[in-house]
């Protein structure tokens, strides 16, 4: 009879359920960042060129190489995205930025693919507006001499820029709301001719089309 009972006690004992709400569901659909993303991003820093006319015949022979002082300038970036998750947007950018002193200025523009991820969503949601991102494609810059504007340097090349920013949402438009921060990014073009390096200070500015 005694076995029976425990046999009994046994079974209805529930089984222990784990933590659910511990876990991470990253199927689960978006709360913070939905939809179109539509952003711009405009500010300051520091930037240099050097290398070679865009001639096959000129590049490489030093009487034609030139090179640029690290000089002030502005950087300016549009954003068209998706966001996909909470912690993922992706889409293309097309930017320019343009450093110069009294008798220099290098510039460049491109255009490419863009990747935004939010790493610490999960593990600090209080750091949830805290990204990273990179960006590469393809573009032009040049180094020119002024006035005058005699061109020192160019070439047509690939595009690289890494970088961090923050964002605070705030905000409801149209059924989602807008988000805004600093943003500090390191860029560089390169080409067989021609580099281009910059790093900027920018104020972000994103309208997040769902939520």
């Amino acid at each position: 009879m005694v076995p029976i009972l425990l046999a009994a006690a046994v079974s209805a004992t529930p089984a222990p359920v784990a933590d659910e709400s511990s876990a991470v569901d990253f199927g689960a659909p978006p709360k913070i960042r939905n939809g179109l993303v539509l952003g711009l991003a405009l500010g300051g820093g520091v930037g240099q060129g050097s290398g070679y006319p865009n001639n096959s015949q000129e590049i490489g022979d030093p009487q034609y190489y030139a090179s640029s002082h690290v000089m002030p300038g502005t950087g300016f970036t549009f954003l068209v995205l998706g966001a996909l998750t909470d912690y993922l947007n992706v889409g293309f950018w097309l930017g320019t930025s343009s450093f110069r002193s009294t008798d220099e200025r290098v510039s460049a523009f491109g255009v490419g693919l863009r990747v935004e991820t939010f790493p610490l969503i999960v593990v600090a949601p209080q750091l949830q507006g805290l990204g990273v991102f990179t960006e590469f494609g393809l573009g032009s810059a040049r180094l020119t001499t002024e006035p005058g504007a005699q061109i020192e340097a160019q070439g047509t090349q690939s595009f690289i820029g890494v970088g961090a920013f923050y964002e605070w949402s705030f905000g409801h438009f149209l059924g989602g709301h807008f988000g805004i921060g600093p943003s500090l990014e390191y860029d560089t073009a390169f080409s067989r001719p021609f580099d281009e390096n910059g790093l900027v200070a920018s104020a972000r500015i994103v309208f997040y089309g769902g939520n």
